[in-house]
């Protein structure tokens, strides 16, 4: 029988970590006596993460599946919150609260430098406000006013460097599009329809996509380049509103999961991005709609919070590993 040597020209390294290795990689884990293989993911994945301190829906959300900022939302016993939260991949940390309780908004940015926009701050029925806030890190600050008042809005970006699109009224939806440069807002090229409650969550003002949302129950994926705005591929499915997930950018990996129909309220049904096009993949554990909005992290590692189950609004949390990721796998023999 041939040895590994033979096959792969080189023999089995001893390592302490994974760090450099390549997919079809065996490796000796001299730290804990075991083979390991590095292996590409066949199917995307969902494992539970650190539940939320309470339960949210519609709150906003910046950063990684490792390195997130959440704020507002609606809580069990209320229409907003201010309260704010860190999440480090395992545990959330309570941080210092919003300015405003506000609930339905938009985050993009990163965990130390994120702004939230869009959103409501009173019950039923809602009145959309332009305020907006910036978080440095350790505190949350008044940010520049936006042009249009709106929630339930796409976005993307940094925060000097940032996009908000679409999102509702009242009286309706809406098509308008705002970057914004650390300070202030500047209106850009409208939406091609009025358009929101969708996925979006681009690590750029220059290549966002906006994906699903209302009015109605919509498959269509629209992608914003920084200027224009053209027709992308659109959701292999039924069309729906209330998602999660995360759309790094138009040519890179995501995903968009939960939400609802027009005939199911809330769903589980999950769509994977290659870069291109949607396809159908793994079903999230619990049916769930409206999660946290904007930025779930990437298609290879997303995070998505809280929203309405079909109950109760939720705690949960769920971090979804894409497929044709590579990871370690130890190589068991009997």
């Amino acid at each position: 029988m041939a040895e590994y040597r033979e096959i792969q020209g080189q023999a089995v390294q001893s390592l302490s970590s994974s760090t450099g290795t390549i997919e079809g990689q065996i490796w000796y884990d001299n730290a804990n006596g075991l083979f390991k293989l590095i292996a590409a993911t066949s199917a995307g994945s969902w494992a539970t993460g650190g539940s939320l301190a309470a339960g949210r829906q519609s709150a906003a959300q910046a950063g990684t599946q490792t390195a997130a900022i959440l704020a507002g939302g609606q809580p069990p016993s209320t229409y907003t919150t201010d309260t704010s939260y860190t999440y480090d991949g395992s545990s959330w940390t309570s941080t210092p609260s919003l300015g405003t309780a506000r609930r339905t908004a938009t985050m993009f940015g990163t965990q130390t430098a994120a702004v939230l926009a869009a959103s409501t701050a009173s019950s039923p029925p809602q009145t959309a406000i332009t305020g907006t806030e910036e978080w440095g890190g350790s505190s949350w600050t008044a940010g520049g006013a936006m042009n249009t008042a709106r929630y339930g809005s796409y976005a993307g970006g940094t925060l000097t460097q940032g996009v908000v699109a679409g999102g509702s009224g009242p009286p309706g939806y809406k098509n308008n599009t705002e970057e914004y440069n650390g300070t202030s807002w500047t209106s850009v090229t409208n939406m091609p329809q009025n358009y929101g409650t969708g996925t979006s969550g681009s690590d750029s003002q220059l290549s966002m996509n906006c994906v699903a949302g209302g009015p109605g129950n919509q498959t269509t994926n629209l992608v914003y380049d920084g200027t224009n705005w053209t027709t992308g591929n659109a959701l292999s499915g039924s069309g729906r509103r209330g998602t999660g997930g995360a759309m790094p950018s138009s040519s890179s990996p995501g995903f968009v999961t939960g939400g609802e129909t027009a005939t199911a309220n809330p769903i589980t049904t999950t769509e994977e991005y290659d870069g291109t096009s949607f396809s159908s993949s793994t079903a999230i554990p619990s049916a769930h709609r409206d999660f946290a909005n904007a930025d779930g992290g990437t298609g290879a590692a997303g995070l998505v919070s809280g929203g309405h189950s079909s109950t109760a609004i939720s705690n949960t949390v769920f971090e979804w590993t894409g497929s044709g990721i590579a990871v370690t796998k130890t190589i068991t023999t009997s």
